[in-house]
């Protein structure tokens, strides 16, 4: 039981210490809030509401230093007494043991005070903007009105710089006066809002006026004294190069510089309205125009000397190309009466004959119109260009033609000696042949040689004709060149082993009585060699059955048959 007593009793001991503890708290939380308090209320803001009501304020403005005045008198008047009156209460209350309702009425006063606090810094913010709108609007009124004098002093003074645009900057400038005693009265009243909205205004026409002051002089000048004087220059060019007969093809410069004129009066009408952007476009398309005339008639005096330095030589070019050309066709038409122009020669020469006779024209269609003094020498100095261009490709052609035809007559030659030696071996293998006093000459041999002496015989009734196709001849040569040495071949084929058979069966007659297969094949070979008149076989034949009974037999006749002969075995084709 004594135990349960001391227990309690340390329990209330602390709830009690608690309870003196959280009361200790809040009184120094309580000191904490009154000292905001007091510094809040050292705060001048009766000083910033007097002098800013001083500003005969008025519109928006007014009713927003009125919204202001009421807060300042609400937080004099009503808040700060509230805060007064709750700090006092807590500290009354703070002396209890009611904890819940002491931490709410804590809670209550803070809030209180936090949201005075932050409505004194509100209030003291919108009157120190009010302030420095106030400032910053009469600056603007100063500046603006010292802009103003300084556009309005260049208007006057340079009057003469801005042409017909005078009368509508005066008016610009006149509707910114208006704006700006608009803005100024607003200030003086104290009417910032509206005030605000003017002044945005009244400087983006203000930056405007002065662009247009700054851009308007230099495109006058430009319209009124560098291009007038340049159009008059090119006018006095143009007198000076006429009167000296220079013409400009189809160029009217006359008409030209008339619309340049014309031009020049139209922008101003543009710089008259104000739009010194458009009338900059302008000017530099009328730039341009007369960059244009003085090259048209820059070009016409630079291209006279060079007309004439050109004139002789071009003359002679075209002479040159006339009798090589006269020169090229009679070659042509000779030698089309003799031989086939299988590449179109003659008709090139005379396409390119008749190029010549159309440069020729435009040159002495130039010529006269240099002696009529009705000349435009930028177009013929265009023509000799090309002249000299086109002659020089012309009598390129030309040799290449020439240089192609000029062999025909020796090619001819040739032929014909060819042709000659041709039908020289041909006679020459027949009398080969006939000397060897064969029974009979194979068919395919025979058969071979017509088919050569056919060709011989068809080159030369080509090389009679009276126009000579030596192309063609050229091929026929070089098939016939080809066929006879074959021909030579077999000739040489048949003289060999006509011979070479002829020895073998006249060797194996020692054989025949005591070798019968000797005596077969002798017999064999013989006919073949007699009535056949195959005469390789037939030595094939009797040279195989002699190497049998007598090996080597075969190669040493052949050897010695060479020998006699004086030339080499011939090496035997191998047939793929």
């Amino acid at each position: 039981m004594i135990g349960v007593l001391i227990g309690i009793v340390i329990l209330a001991i602390i709830v009690y210490l608690g309870v003196l503890a959280y009361q200790q708290r809040v009184r120094k939380q309580v000191a904490a809030l009154t000292t905001k308090k007091e510094s809040m209320m050292t705060i001048p803001l009766a000083d910033e509401i007097k002098l800013v009501g001083e500003m005969s304020l008025t519109g928006h403005s007014l009713e927003k230093y009125e919204d202001l005045q009421a807060d300042y008198t609400d937080i004099k008047e009503h808040r700060f007494e509230r805060i007064d009156q709750q700090l006092s209460q807590l500290t009354d209350d703070s002396r209890g043991v009611n904890l819940p309702q002491l931490r709410q009425s804590l809670n209550k006063v803070t809030q209180l005070v936090n949201e005075t606090d932050e409505l004194i810094q509100s209030v003291q913010a919108d009157l120190a903007n009010l302030q420095e709108v106030d400032k910053q609007h009469r600056q603007a009124v100063h500046e603006l009105e010292q802009k103003y004098q300084g556009l309005r002093k260049t208007l006057l003074a340079k009057n003469f710089a801005f042409g017909p645009s005078i009368d509508k900057l005066e008016e610009r400038l006149s509707q910114l006066e208006d704006d700006f005693d608009t803005f100024t009265q607003l200030t003086k009243e104290g009417d910032h809002e509206r005030a605000a909205d003017v002044l945005e205004q009244l400087k983006e026409d203000t930056s405007v006026l002065d662009d247009l002051i700054a851009d308007i002089p230099p495109l006058y000048k430009d319209l009124t004294v560098t291009y007038p004087d340049q159009v008059k220059e090119l006018k006095s060019g143009y007198q000076q190069l006429s009167d000296q007969h220079y013409h400009f093809g189809e160029m009217n410069l006359p008409d030209l510089i008339q619309k340049i004129e014309d031009r020049i009066n139209e922008n101003l009408t543009t710089l008259k309205d104000l739009r010194p952007e458009d009338a900059q476009v302008v000017n530099d398309r009328i730039a341009n125009q007369i960059d244009q005339v003085y090259d048209l008639m820059q070009t016409e005096l630079d291209s006279k000397s060079p007309v004439d330095a050109n004139l002789d030589g071009v003359a002679k070019f075209i002479a040159h190309a006339q009798n090589q050309s006269h020169t090229l066709l009679n070659e042509l038409d000779r030698l089309g009466q003799n031989y086939t122009l299988d590449h179109q020669e003659l008709e090139t020469a005379r396409e390119l004959n008749e190029q010549i006779r159309t440069i020729d024209g435009i040159y002495q269609a130039d010529v006269q119109a240099i002696a009529d003094k009705q000349a435009t020498y930028s177009q013929i100095l265009e023509h000799q260009e090309h002249q000299n261009k086109d002659l020089s490709q012309i009598e390129e052609q030309q040799g290449q033609i020439l240089k192609s035809v000029a062999g025909l007559v020796d090619e001819e030659r040739q032929a014909r000696e060819t042709l000659q030696q041709f039908d020289f071996n041909l006679h020459s293998l027949r009398r080969q042949v006939e000397n060897l006093n064969l029974p009979g000459i194979p068919q395919t041999y025979l058969d071979y040689f017509f088919v050569v002496r056919d060709e011989v015989a068809q080159l030369a009734t080509d090389m009679d004709q009276p126009q000579i196709d030596m192309e063609r001849i050229t091929k026929q040569l070089l098939i016939i060149q080809t066929d006879l040495d074959t021909l030579k071949e077999k000739t040489e084929d048949l003289i060999d082993s006509s011979q070479l058979a002829e020895q073998l069966l006249q060797y194996a007659n020692r054989y025949q009585v005591s070798h019968e297969d000797v005596a077969t094949a002798s017999k064999k070979a013989s006919q073949l060699f007699e009535k056949d008149y195959q005469y390789a076989q037939a030595l094939e034949t009797i040279a195989t059955v002699l190497d049998e009974v007598e090996p080597g037999s075969y190669k040493r006749l052949e050897d010695a048959y060479y020998n006699r002969k004086g030339t080499q075995k011939p090496e035997k084709k191998t047939e793929e």
